[in-house]
């Protein structure tokens, strides 16, 4: 790990030279080895690192100082935690690991179907993980196997989200489809959009699901099937995330700048603190923001300045009309392939 640097979030930063610079750096830390993932506990308390030569590390999100590492030996993908527990989940390409609160590697599981993507849910004490395929294995702490099944899309599986205070989780995939899945992994309803999905995001109570394209689009749904905004900007999306109370929503696009919107899908923020912003996370009453920039740096933001009602009444981006080809369907089936199937690409 590099040297941590560290602000004082009491001072304010008086040499602010646009509108577009109102963000103060807290504190930044960066990384010897390229990173794949940074994630922000659900508290707010932790930030978890996963790097592409194994190694997880956990920060303490106040102040950007390291907490306890761990080294997996594998290519990581992500590395998500139950912030109840303190347990980090770490998925690589074709294996995960269980991590416990006092840094030790609690169990490792290879896999040999490639990992694509996975999620915690913390309040079934579950995790998820999407394969190759569009497949999707439910199993709890200890990797027993609750649900083994697969998703009908046209194009894969892009990202994924388990809220913290909700059974449900959010799938969506590069084909634009948006599955809001149970528990169990039934599918409790699809939407289609003709729009290139890159990345989901649900608040805490699992009602609103977040979504960003590469086709440089925001999409934010209700969980009762309703379309609450469809937004576009300058360019693609790579992350988005809500904040803890569900009334802010973060966005980070491929040409560097964030942005901050509201309930109504305003712009109340946008600024480019650093380049190329691969992961981006929100606190509570977006106070804060957490990045993961320019493949090897995590920094946290406070943001000090909001744009006015009459800025927001200019903004650079703007609403757009969903097409005909957008819709909610109801009543569709997960696939279930047949036991043998399974036993081949998987172990768990």
């Amino acid at each position: 790990m590099k040297e941590t640097f560290n602000n004082n979030p009491q001072q304010s930063n008086s040499n602010l030279s646009s509108r577009k610079l109102s963000c103060e750096l807290i504190w930044k830390t960066g990384f010897n080895d390229p990173l794949s993932c940074v994630f922000l506990s659900f508290d707010s308390k932790y930030a978890v690192t996963a790097s592409k030569k194994g190694d997880i590390s956990l920060l303490d999100a106040g102040t950007g100082a390291a907490i306890n590492s761990q080294n997996l030996n594998t290519e990581l993908i992500c590395a998500l935690m139950d912030s109840s527990t303190r347990d980090v989940f770490a998925f690589a390409r074709n294996s995960i690991a269980r991590i416990g609160a006092s840094g030790g590697k609690l169990w490792q599981k290879n896999i040999q179907t490639p990992i694509i993507a996975g999620a915690v849910s913390q309040i079934n004490k579950n995790f998820i993980i999407c394969y190759e395929g569009n497949k999707i294995v439910i199993a709890d702490y200890n990797a027993v196997p609750k649900y083994k099944g697969a998703i009908d899309s046209k194009g894969p599986i892009t990202s994924i989200y388990a809220p913290e205070n909700s059974a449900s989780f959010a799938v969506v995939t590069q084909a634009g489809d948006v599955y809001y899945m149970n528990a169990n992994g039934g599918v409790i309803w699809q939407f289609c959009i003709n729009d290139r999905l890159s990345s989901v995001s649900m608040s805490r109570d699992g009602k609103i699901i977040f979504a960003g394209s590469t086709d440089n689009k925001v999409l934010c749904l209700h969980g009762d099937q309703k379309v609450l905004f469809n937004f576009e900007l300058k360019s693609p999306v790579i992350c988005t995330d809500i904040s803890e109370d569900g009334k802010y929503f973060a966005v980070g696009c491929s040409d560097g700048y964030i942005y901050v919107l509201d309930a109504g899908g305003r712009t109340i923020f946008y600024d480019k603190p650093a380049d190329g912003v691969s992961k981006v996370f929100l606190t509570e009453g977006a106070a804060q923001i957490l990045t993961l920039s320019g493949g090897d740096t995590v920094s946290m933001y406070k943001i000090c300045e909001r744009k006015t009602a009459e800025e927001k009444a200019q903004d650079i981006a703007g609403f757009i009309e969903l097409g005909s080809a957008a819709e909610f369907k109801n009543g569709v089936e997960s696939k279930n392939p047949k036991k043998d199937d399974f036993e081949k690409f998987i172990e768990l």
